[in-house]
C-alpha cells in the first residue's frame, strides 16, 4: 500500500465540506413545489421505518408550538403595513 502524503492529507482534510449540501440545496429550492412535497413524504417515511416511535409525543407538540408561534408572528407582520 503507497504511504499518504502529508499534504494531500491536509489538502483532503480542508476541502469545503458544506459545498455538496448548499449544491444541493439550491438544487432542491429549484424544484417544482409538487415534487419537494414528495421529498419530504419520502424523507418523512424513511424516518418513520428506521424509527417508528418517530416523531414522539414532546416532539410534535414543540413542532407544533413552533408552527403557531410563526403563524402569530405572520399575523402580526400583516398588520405592520397598515398602520
Amino acid at each position: 500500500m503507497p504511504r499518504l502524503d502529508a499534504r494531500d492529507l491536509r489538502r483532503y482534510a480542508q476541502r469545503d465540506w458544506g459545498a455538496p449540501e448548499r449544491l444541493a440545496r439550491r438544487e432542491r429550492a429549484r424544484l417544482p413545489v409538487d415534487e419537494r412535497v414528495r421529498l419530504g413524504i419520502a424523507l418523512y417515511e424513511a424516518t418513520k421505518a428506521t424509527n417508528p416511535g418517530w416523531p414522539d409525543e414532546a416532539t410534535r407538540r414543540a413542532d407544533l408550538d413552533a408552527h403557531m408561534r410563526v403563524k402569530r408572528l405572520l399575523h402580526e407582520a400583516a398588520d405592520v403595513g397598515a398602520r
